[in-house]
């Protein structure tokens, strides 16, 4: 009989140890979506349960670490970085990011001291995403402080040897328009402007045929008044739109950035640096907003205005540096 009750009671054990370990992995997944998303503070709450269950590793670490960096709390970014180093002392992604760090801090030599370390111990170890970023950093330190990089002959060396790798950046512009046609899709229904089914899916057929065989608009679609002919809205139409729906406060600043890269690809400037300076009324922290109406500035020749939004990062966004530079 004691036998009988020991096999349920293990059996019992045993499905809530699948349970909580499908929560754990479940939350795991969850902050990695997040993190891949550019959800910064939402993946560090996401951290924080994990932390709770005491189920931490390498991996959330140093996803921790990065989320910590991108909103500007250097400090903990490296507390976590040496966290992750503690439990994965092989991490590449970790000492990678720690370089950046040190680089963003004007501990330059720390940086590239680092950063050599990787290059002469870990390229075997190096993933695509680790040589993508560390590309990344050594093309920016190779425009900006290339007196200081000549002192590390073997970053150096690593540079030229995969500038060839450098990824070429496309215009973007079917992903933004198909952001924007969401959006537009998300704020009708969220005012209840519901058409029927087979209505919706004959005018989504309609429009992506139609935007299959159209070319992208230009400037002169765009009035001076920020209304376009493919639209009929006016910027003052969709700010309208944006604010009065249901959508919380932060998707509705996503919103209006995604509002603004359509009218950017059109070169409306004006109207998408009215969309976004709306968006900095409901957060005027916002890396993404604060980024893209910098880059707006940029194409505005308007640098000084540029370079201020560039300084309210909570990070230094070294592409965005060496577009001011270029102008």
């Amino acid at each position: 009989m004691g036998s009988f009750k020991n096999k349920i009671n293990n059996k019992k054990k045993k499905k809530m140890e699948a349970e909580a370990l499908n929560e754990l992995i479940a939350l795991k997944n969850k902050m990695k979506e997040q993190f891949a998303a550019g959800e910064y503070v939402e993946a560090m709450d996401t951290m924080a349960e994990l932390a709770e269950h005491k189920k931490m590793d390498p991996e959330v670490m140093l996803m921790g670490a990065t989320c910590y960096f991108m909103t500007g709390d250097s400090e903990r970014a490296i507390k976590w970085v040496n966290n992750t180093l503690a439990y994965a002392p092989n991490n590449v992604g970790a000492r990678i990011l720690l370089g950046r760090i040190c680089l963003t801090q004007e501990k330059q030599d720390k940086g590239f001291e680092v950063l050599s370390f990787v290059v002469d111990n870990q390229q075997a170890a190096m993933g695509e995403e680790d040589k993508k970023h560390l590309m990344e950093i050594l093309n920016y330190c190779h425009d900006n402080m290339s007196d200081i990089m000549a002192k590390y002959p073997s970053v150096v060396e690593y540079y030229n040897d995969n500038l060839a790798e450098l990824p070429k950046q496309d215009n973007g512009i079917s992903k933004a328009q198909a952001a924007v046609d969401r959006l537009k899709a998300l704020l009708n229904k969220s005012k209840g402007n519901n058409d029927t089914k087979g209505t919706k899916t004959t005018k989504a057929t309609s429009d992506s045929q139609q935007s299959a065989s159209e070319p992208a608009k230009k400037a002169d679609d765009v009035s001076a008044s920020g209304q376009t002919e493919a639209s009929g809205e006016s910027v003052d139409d969709i700010i309208k739109k944006v604010m009065d729906s249901e959508l919380s406060l932060r998707d509705k600043v996503k919103s209006l950035n995604t509002f603004a890269s359509g009218l950017y690809l059109n070169e409306d400037y004006h109207g998408a640096l009215k969309l976004l300076k709306k968006a900095l009324e409901i957060d005027s922290h916002d890396p993404f907003v604060l980024r893209n109406i910098a880059y707006v500035c940029v194409d505005m020749k308007d640098n000084e205005k540029a370079l201020t939004f560039a300084k309210a990062l909570p990070m230094v966004d070294f592409a965005l540096l060496r577009s001011i530079k270029g102008h």
